[in-house]
């Protein structure tokens, strides 16, 4: 029976690798997550809405993959959405979404990693479904998603169990949290991906 999910999947890696585990898997990557009832996109969505932002308010899905983060954002109500991600292969996945008869994104492009290609306060909400986790964007990624947002603007995330068990990132956030760069709004653990019994931690913060 074919491993549902890449044995490595959390663990350090390089930029290269990590292209090349996405290049092998996002042919089987909906069907492997529908399996396995990845959670946490659902959550996120849930947890902005939460917080009463704009429906009409951009998003950046950063590291969007395949879609199922905007997809999931779009089911929450949420109109305007544009997703980035480091996979060329996940991002051909994603553009053939659709929400109804329209493109499920306004805009998709491949982005370059540790970089946003935004202009501080161009999206107040920015989400990263399983982005600052082991074997993926690394805990100096808060600061630099937080830096593209403006003053009062949302960063959604999550940190996975193998994630929420390494110092490095946990320390990233706490000390977002001390210097006061930005505001705990939302934190809430739950499944990620039930199958495996994975659960995350679900993160919102505003920038101060």
């Amino acid at each position: 029976m074919k491993q549902p999910i890449p044995a490595n999947l959390w663990t350090k890696r390089t930029v290269q690798e990590t292209r090349a585990l996405y290049a092998g898997w996002a042919a089987d990557y909906d069907a492997d997550m529908a399996r396995m009832a990845y959670a946490t996109p659902r959550r996120i969505a849930s947890a902005l809405v939460s917080l009463g932002p704009s429906f009409d308010a951009p998003i950046l899905d950063f590291g969007c993959g395949t879609g199922l983060s905007g997809a999931a954002l779009r089911d929450a109500g949420f109109t305007t959405i544009d997703g980035t991600d480091i996979s060329p292969e996940m991002l051909d996945h994603a553009r053939t979404r659709r929400h109804g008869e329209a493109a499920l994104y306004r805009a998709l492009w491949l982005g370059e990693a540790g970089l946003v290609r935004a202009a501080p306060g161009d999206y107040p909400i920015i989400v990263a479904t399983g982005v600052i986790s082991l074997g993926a964007a690394p805990p100096d990624m808060l600061d630099v998603l937080l830096a593209a947002l403006a003053p009062g603007g949302l960063l959604a995330f999550s940190f996975n169990d193998p994630t929420l068990a390494s110092p490095e990132f946990t320390g990233a956030l706490d000390a977002v949290l001390a210097q006061a760069t930005a505001r705990l709004m939302f934190r809430e653990h739950g499944p990620h991906l039930n199958d495996k019994v994975t659960g995350s931690d679900v993160i919102v913060l505003r920038k101060a």
